[in-house]
């Protein structure tokens, strides 16, 4: 086995936004890999709040390593339950299928519940990049 040197967790903050719920909705994540940043910010037409959710992390986790720590926050139980405590989905099953499938292709992939609008730096972020794709809409 060969040495490799330890590399950083790579990070992740992942928010959803809905204007009326269902309505328009967006998402924003921030990707934290060392001294690298990228933001995303995206518009997704109809649907509601748990769909915008649901449809960050999984934009998130396709951009991350799979061969690295990777830690995810997010401010929805609701998304976190169904990725790491395999809650059943009663809507969206689609979705929580893919990010499912996505979150088992990596090797240590954990989760983190924080508190929306606590002013969390990132997830403040996140926040503010799925609202702006929401108003961008137009």
């Amino acid at each position: 086995m060969s040495w490799q040197p330890h590399r950083p967790a790579f990070i992740i903050y992942a928010d959803g936004s809905c204007t009326g719920n269902p309505g328009p909705c967006g998402i924003g994540v921030v990707l934290l890999d060392g001294d690298q940043r990228e933001e995303l910010s995206e518009y997704l037409g109809e649907g509601t709040n748990n769909i915008a959710e649901l449809t960050a992390i999984i934009r998130a986790l396709e951009r991350a390593p799979r061969d690295r720590t990777v830690i995810v926050h997010s401010d929805s139980a609701y998304a976190l339950g169904l990725l790491g405590k395999d809650w059943k989905p009663k809507a969206n099953r689609e979705l929580v299928a893919a990010m499912r499938a996505l979150g088992r292709e990596f090797s240590d992939l954990r989760l983190v519940k924080v508190a929306g609008h606590a002013g969390i730096v990132e997830n403040e972020r996140a926040d503010e990049l799925a609202r702006q794709a929401v108003e961008r809409r137009r």
